[in-house]
């Protein structure tokens, strides 16, 4: 079946569930022998005056009592009305059994995001401070002390903020909104992590503004919240290598601190040779690459800005600014004079944006991975390998993977997963929100 046909199947599948096939018992189905209207434990649902509330259908209950942290629109079994962006409004099962609090979105596929799961609960500056601390306990713990000065604070959900991102970048933090209902607790939330994490300065990416893909680079720059202006070429340090980075940047700073396990993959597995790094933006996998000891590292990217970035990361980690060959322009084409020239590479890096344009040829990840790995296929050295990265939470692992195999297969290779990694501990994920593991990224081997 076609990655295109999987797709159509997956979205026939009735609304309630999601897009899933929930079984019988799953995530703590109600228990019972089912004689007569049982009577409400002392947990259940009881409307106040100031909190209007929100029953749910079963299937979807289910996985919030999992600890999903959504509850999309389509699961509720009456509309909301008359409540305010960003109120807190209690959510019950259809028997009126209490699953929790959350806040309210007015818009958009997700109408509410999980915030607490007591009954009696009041999202104030004392439990923000709480949770802070404790993202805080997580990250002394798991996040090594190299990677500190770039890393996550605070994951949004797994950490008890919905809509809610905070990165460090050095002496400053870089707060993502993704949702409008953290309006309702961000001017609280500011000066608490002045008090935690004591940064030079604090600016916000405002996620929520509709900005279609194809036009993401003309997001407005971050707004500056507090404290000091960011320096536009702030120098941070991932694992002994250095970075320059602009916390100010519309779309990103110039360092994806997600992709982390991949560029140490791509380290330990560079010694000896040739290495194309598709999309390589600043250069981040480059670098490790080149420090793992690569034969050669070809870079191509739309950006001749952002291979005078790389140039620049190199020198700051006391690396040779020129050892990497930069190439501009669209990937396709240069990986078509590859082919006809009968150049090969035994490594290719590629990660590319959910969405591109370059001299009005597109790319959709969504849509057009299995021809990029028809593409990169064609000069993968013989028994080379392709890391292969997806970061667009639309597209499922079995899409990934279904277009990545159908392509290698068209060029006659066939693709074999030989190793793979995900997000980083301070990029925790809630074990019930499949939704929340976005990030794929898969070694594969070309026989």
């Amino acid at each position: 079946m076609s990655v295109e046909k999987k797709r159509k199947v997956r979205e026939a599948r009735p609304p309630e569930s999601g897009g899933r096939e929930l079984k019988r018992g799953h995530a703590g189905a109600r228990q019972g022998t089912g004689k007569g209207r049982p009577r409400k434990p002392d947990s259940a649902f009881r409307p106040r005056v100031r909190q209007r509330g929100a029953k749910l259908t079963e299937a979807a209950a289910r996985w919030i009592r999992a600890g999903h942290p959504w509850v999309f629109r389509e699961a509720l079994l009456r509309p909301l009305e008359g409540i305010a962006p960003g109120a807190m409004v209690a959510v019950a099962d259809p028997e009126g059994n209490h699953l929790g609090h959350a806040l309210y979105e007015p818009e958009g596929a997700v109408v509410l995001r999980m915030l607490a799961r007591e009954l009696d609960f009041d999202w104030n500056a004392e439990v923000m401070l709480a949770r802070l601390r404790a993202a805080m306990t997580h990250r002394a713990r798991y996040v090594e002390a190299g990677f500190a000065g770039a890393a996550r604070l605070v994951h949004a959900d797994a950490d008890g903020f919905p809509g809610i991102a905070v990165d460090r970048y050095g002496d400053f933090l870089l707060i993502y909104k993704y949702a409008s209902a953290a309006d309702s607790y961000l001017d609280r939330l500011i000066p608490l992590l002045e008090q935690v994490h004591q940064p030079a300065g604090i600016y916000l990416q405002d996620r929520t503004r509709a900005v279609a893909a194809e036009d993401s680079h003309k997001r407005p720059p971050a707004t500056h919240m507090t404290g000091k202006t960011a320096p536009p070429e702030l120098e941070v340090e991932e694992d002994g290598l250095k970075f320059l980075v602009d916390v100010t940047a519309p779309v990103s700073p110039g360092l994806f601190l997600d992709l982390r396990e991949g560029r140490r993959l791509v380290e330990k597995i560079a010694a000896g040779r040739t290495v194309l790094n598709l999309f390589s933006f600043t250069g981040a996998l480059a670098l490790r690459a080149v420090r793992g000891g690569a034969k050669d590292v070809t870079n191509i990217d739309a950006a001749a800005r952002s291979h005078a970035r790389c140039r620049q990361n190199l020198a700051a980690s006391g690396l040779d600014p020129e050892a990497c060959e930069a190439l501009t322009g669209d990937v396709f084409k240069h990986l078509e004079r590859f082919r006809q020239r009968d150049r090969r590479f035994d490594l290719v890096v590629v990660d590319p944006p959910p969405f591109s344009t370059v001299k009005g040829s597109t790319f959709s990840a969504l849509d057009d991975w299995n021809q990029l790995a028809e593409a990169i296929a064609h000069v993968v050295a013989p028994a080379g390998e392709v890391l292969a990265v997806a970061n667009a939470a639309s597209l499922t692992e079995e899409e990934f993977l279904g277009a990545v195999g159908e392509g290698s297969l068209s060029a006659g290779r066939n693709a074999r997963v030989i190793a793979e990694c995900g997000l980083p501990p301070d990029f925790p994920v809630l074990a019930a929100f499949p939704e929340g593991k976005y990030l794929k990224v898969k070694l594969l081997s070309l026989s």
